[in-house]
């Protein structure tokens, strides 16, 4: 084993809900993340595991073990991310059914719970702290603005690992905030680590004006890009049989 640097929660461009922000694939991705000394990787997009053999291979050949995964939004809107349930994301679009579908090589985290947005999970988390085997702080905060403060807390009462990842939707994030993770270099040794809370958390907060710049590039590209959401997900469709996934 060895302490491995890793990126839990990250998008690409074939997210189907943030594709218009996100100028890169997958590829450039992994790549960014190798150039940064990454060793794991999970492209968490909204409901659509972008894993399969091909991407792993291209992610390999980086250096880097890549996790099945993928950040699920449920019916009420809250986000969870999920990894290494290989099923759809209308499998599991409750907290009951991720419940269901959990199993010992699986892994369950609560993304930004405590953020003020109608997607992070807050009361919910509270309610169902079993379901969840870590709590994340996001790389989205600032020296003096911290919605993470709160998570870190219910996480030691609780004793919960807490995990560091960039959510990045644009590649300048990553490497700031990230996990090391004690485990062998696959998948199983990595979730079985988390779980079992052999995790440290490095995290260096934004710049006020990195915030701004992430904002403001954000809402240019979601107006000027025209890409419908259709094309997001035939491009998706596209990627796997061009890797190989039958």
């Amino acid at each position: 084993m060895r302490w491995l640097k890793a990126e839990l929660h990250s998008h690409c461009d074939l997210d189907p809900v943030d594709y218009r922000i996100c100028a890169y694939s997958a590829e450039d991705l992994i790549r960014e993340a190798a150039r940064l000394k990454y060793e794991v990787l999970a492209i968490t997009c909204h409901n659509l595991d972008v894993w399969n053999p091909g991407l792993d291979e291209f992610a390999a050949s980086h250096g880097i073990t890549l996790i099945p995964a993928m950040e699920v939004v449920t019916r009420d809107r809250k986000h969870v991310l999920v990894y290494n349930f290989r099923t759809g994301s209308d499998h599991l679009d409750t907290l009951s059914k991720i419940a269901a579908h959990k199993r010992q090589d699986t892994l369950v985290i609560a993304p930004h719970p405590y953020y003020p947005a109608r997607s992070c999970l807050r009361r919910q988390l509270d309610q169902n702290l079993e379901l969840f085997d870590a709590v994340e702080t996001s790389g989205f905060f600032t020296a003096r603005l911290d919605f993470n403060r709160r998570a870190r807390r219910i996480a030691e009462r609780h004793g919960k690992p807490v995990v560091g990842a960039s959510d990045a939707h644009q590649l300048w994030q990553l490497g700031r905030t990230f996990t090391r993770v004690l485990a062998d270099p696959e998948v199983p040794s990595i979730l079985a680590a988390i779980r079992a809370g052999r995790v440290k958390v490095e995290a260096t907060p934004l710049q006020f004006g990195e915030v701004v710049t992430w904002w403001c590039s954000a809402l240019w590209r979601a107006v000027t890009n025209a890409r419908a959401h259709p094309a997001a997900l035939r491009s998706a469709r596209q990627a796997k049989t061009r890797h190989g996934e039958a």
